[in-house]
């Protein structure tokens, strides 16, 4: 190729490489154009900042998910003043909603039995320091007391059928965690958790009702509190 010809293809290169970018940016214009009419606009309903919106709503200065699950502390009476079948009961996951209180078959007096009797509660629940369930004691264990004390009493009549029958009572659970979430009693029990810490003043609570939310921002702040382990797979296995 002669010198003439070369220098004659520069500029046409330059002219083809012009052409392309301005495609090309035509192109880019064009689709953040399109995205621009879809997207809402800033008066919109979507169009939230950060930390806003209906989800927020009542938790405003809230800063973690730990805040907005604090409890109020333990007072001296039962705590929580809930009405079970009212809540608040708020999202709890896949746990047992605080607050809840359901009734049950035969109505055991907490007060009764711990603050006078001065019941512990491991002669109840008797595997809570060395399994993963607290456990409940047979229809055998409470008889042994009251086939002689309060004997006529109406709710000891209902004990005292079951025993007949040779039949559990059929307790209604109030605490429950998801089945995916693992909750050793006996790890908790020998780290020094009191009863209490979970289940709130149960030695006061005419009808045990759920002190805690049991969801996982509760748990983890106490792990924090405490410096155990909060890593999934403590929990989660």
């Amino acid at each position: 190729m002669s010198k003439r010809k070369q220098w004659a293809a520069i500029p046409a290169f330059f002219v083809v490489a012009a052409i392309a970018a301005g495609l090309s940016a035509y192109s880019g214009a064009t689709a953040r154009a399109a995205d621009a009419a879809q997207a809402p606009a800033a008066s919109s309903p979507l169009a939230y900042p950060s930390g806003t919106g209906p989800a927020w709503q009542g938790l405003e200065g809230v800063r973690n998910n730990t805040e907005a699950q604090a409890l109020p502390k333990i007072t001296k009476d039962s705590g929580l003043k809930l009405d079970p079948d009212k809540g608040p009961w708020g999202y709890q996951g896949a746990s047992s909603p605080q607050g809840r209180s359901p009734e049950q078959p035969v109505a055991f007096p907490h007060p009764q039995h711990v603050q006078k009797l001065g019941m512990n509660c491991t002669y109840c629940h008797y595997s809570a320091g060395k399994a993963n369930d607290p456990g409940l004691p047979s229809v055998a264990t409470c008889m042994g007391c009251h086939t002689l004390v309060a004997a006529n009493s109406p709710e000891i009549k209902k004990l005292a059928g079951y025993y007949a029958k040779k039949q559990p009572v059929p307790w209604e659970r109030i605490h429950k965690v998801p089945e995916y979430v693992h909750f050793p009693h006996s790890r908790h029990v020998n780290a020094g958790v009191t009863c209490q810490s979970c289940h709130g003043e149960v030695q006061q609570m005419k009808q045990v009702f759920q002190y805690a939310s049991l969801n996982m921002g509760w748990c983890v702040n106490c792990h924090i509190e405490r410096k155990a382990r909060y890593d999934c797979s403590t929990c989660h296995y």
